[in-house]
């Protein structure tokens, strides 16, 4: 190179933000720019005839000298140790990353070699803050080109998800990491994706999933949030790979739970309510060990549950509404209860292999019980999924109940329909015809008959009052004196000659208001035709027992108690049809007093038998009664 040509050449270099180095064959330094003052420390004269290897690390000089031999024996323009970290070793001795670039020159007729030194202290800073960054996300993160799909880069929880270590993934096409075979497609899906510059997706646009496929070939369902970015004259994109193996479940779950409640708002009975709920919670949450109690009285009773849990834990007890199981607590308090092992209650009760529990109310028709033979299996996710459905359970249950209470008092207005337009109709028509006859004829024997009428229209009007207008449900269920109260509702019925006998007194468990109209009725019913006065003929109804002075029998008994009389008794072929609405032996009566007999005692859930009296009379038994019957109790005669 001439010398005007030199001096020109160096004066570019000494422009360079570099620090540029002249070396020749013999890797000694011909030239060192100002630049290498700044990034050395040397001033440029200090270096001159000096080996290169000064300014390397004394670690690596060793190392460095058969790198550059290589290198003289075959240059070419690129950058240094391009896969390598490279450092430069200041004159305090101190180190900092640098970039090397290499090329060969003419000079004087003379091959020397140009070094570009940079120093990248702040970019190795930023690079050292990026891997900070990218190891602090909790998430997959990959870096790929975006032009060739080819990986440069990993974090270090890359691995957690898909098994490879980071390292074995760099330099790998972008795809490895997804379903061997569905190449193509993934690369299609992200070139589309580079284009519309779309950040996250767990889909493809038919719907179908993204799968990671682990090292091992398992396949992990994922949403990836990709960013395309510039760096360095590079595009990239990063691509941030969630797990939503647990999402997914989780929207199985609600799609479950969503499909059992429509079953259980489809379901006609309790029963089957109970067996959708054991079921669904299976088919929810996993667990296979399910039991669902009702109410029944004061027991909560077994009445679904699935076959794993009959299997491996056996037939399930009943528990005491007021006990002290957790299953009896859960009813009582209203509220979930979880137990991690609810063997810690080192209780009586048997569970089989029972370990974590959760007991769940269904309002107040009863509990599920929901366990597992693992210790701490059910996590907050399986509660709050598992107190949903016994919500919707309660939901279903009070539903099912309002609609058989609906249906009772539909039946209960038909009935009031029927009566109205019959029953009624035809004593007014009767009324009207009296009245019309007392009033053109003068005769006052037709008046007589006019009250009988009318008392009749009366004991009618009675009997739907009470059906319709007070039904049969229950407002609470108290201790009674039984003796008290079949005298104070004898008191209130027109009895004539009649008499009442008590052969057995206690207390028993009824709705006060309710009872009073079962006894009032079987006794109207017992003694009406047993009288001849002109106003008790208008109050035929039901079932004729013949006779003035009849007698009525009532009596307390283990679980029950009973109304006889010594009339002359209901046929044995016409006894299961006597409590049916509309039923009666008199043209007159309106067939509702002992069908509001029956209704009563189904309220209290108590069972109803018509037999034949000790004295060849009708006698109507009362069982499933709560009662305490006492050693001796008599009653005068009313």
């Amino acid at each position: 190179m001439p010398r005007q040509s030199r001096q020109r050449y160096e004066a570019i270099c000494e422009a360079s933000p570099d620090a540029i180095l002249l070396v020749d064959h013999d890797g000694r330094i011909t030239y060192a720019n100002a630049r290498v003052t700044d990034l050395f420390g040397y001033e440029p004269t200090e270096l001159l005839g000096e080996p290169i290897e000064r300014l390397a690390p004394e670690s690596v000089r060793d190392e460095h000298v058969a790198q550059r031999d290589a290198y003289i024996a075959d240059p070419e323009v690129r950058p240094m140790g391009v896969t390598l970290e490279l450092s430069g070793q200041r004159k305090d001795g101190s180190e900092f990353p640098v970039d090397i670039s290499l090329s060969p020159i003419e000079t004087d007729g003379k091959r020397e070699f140009m070094a570009a030194v940079r120093d990248i202290s702040e970019q190795e800073a930023l690079r050292a803050k990026y891997r900070t960054i990218l190891e602090a996300v909790p998430d997959a993160v990959l870096v790929a080109d975006a032009e060739t799909g080819e990986l440069i880069e990993a974090n270090q929880q890359v691995t957690d998800l898909t098994g490879y270590d980071p390292a074995e993934l760099v330099g790998e096409p972008q795809t490895v990491v997804h379903p061997s075979g569905e190449e193509a497609t993934y690369r299609e899906f992200f070139d589309q994706h580079i284009e519309s510059c779309q950040s996250i997706f767990t889909q493809f646009p038919d719907g179908s999933d993204i799968y990671v496929e682990t090292k091992d070939g398992g396949r992990v369902p994922v949403e990836i949030n990709a960013h395309v970015f510039e760096l360095q004259n590079r595009r990239l994109v990063v691509g941030v790979f969630r797990d939503v193996t647990a999402r997914k479940e989780y929207e199985r779950q609600l799609q479950a739970l969503h499909t059992a409640t429509r079953w259980l708002m489809a379901a006609d009975d309790r029963e089957e309510i109970a067996q959708l709920v054991a079921d669904a919670a299976s088919a929810i949450l996993g667990y296979e060990h399910n039991v669902v109690r009702l109410v029944d009285e004061t027991y909560l009773r077994a009445v679904a549950v699935t076959e794993q849990a009959e299997t491996e834990l056996g037939e399930r007890p009943e528990y005491p509404v007021d006990g002290n199981s957790p299953v009896s607590h859960a009813y009582r308090s209203g509220e979930p209860i979880r137990y991690d092992d609810v063997r810690s209650l080192e209780d009586d009760h048997d569970r089989g292999e029972a370990h974590a529990a959760i007991y769940l109310p269904l309002g107040d028709h009863g509990v599920i019980s929901i366990v597992d033979p693992e210790i701490g299996a059910f996590d907050q996710s399986d509660e709050d999924l598992a107190f949903v459905l016994s919500l919707n359970a309660e939901i279903a249950l009070n539903r099912l109940a309002y609609e058989q209470d609906l249906e009772r008092q539909n039946d209960r207005l038909d009935e009031f329909a029927s009566v109205v337009a019959h029953d009624l109709r035809n004593p007014l028509n009767v009324a009207q015809g009296l009245l019309a006859t007392a009033q053109t004829e003068a005769d006052l024997d037709h008046l007589d008959d006019l009250d009988d009428v009318l008392d009749r229209m009366a004991g009618i009007i009675d009997d739907v009052l009470t059906m319709v207008r007070c039904g049969y449900d229950l407002e609470s269920v108290d201790a009674l004196a039984f003796g008290d109260v079949v005298t104070s509702c004898w008191d209130t019925v027109s009895t004539g000659d009649a008499s009442l006998q008590v052969a057995s007194d206690g207390r028993f468990y009824a709705d006060s208001s309710r009872i009073r109209n079962l006894f009032e009725n079987l006794f109207r019913n017992a003694v009406e035709h047993g009288s001849t006065s002109p106003a008790s003929n208008a109050r035929q109804d039901a079932v004729e027992h013949g006779g003035e002075g009849v007698t009525v029998t009532v009596g307390l008994v283990d679980d029950g108690f009973y109304v006889a009389d010594d009339g002359p008794g209901i046929p044995p072929d016409e006894r299961d049809r006597v409590l049916e609405p509309g039923w009666t032996s008199n043209a007159d009566g309106t067939g509702l007093g002992l069908n509001i007999v029956c209704e009563i005692a189904q309220a209290h859930e108590w069972e109803i038998d018509v037999t034949e009296s000790a004295a060849g009379g009708a006698r109507f038994e009362f069982s499933g009664v709560r009662t305490a019957v006492a050693d001796e109790s008599t009653m005068p005669s009313s």
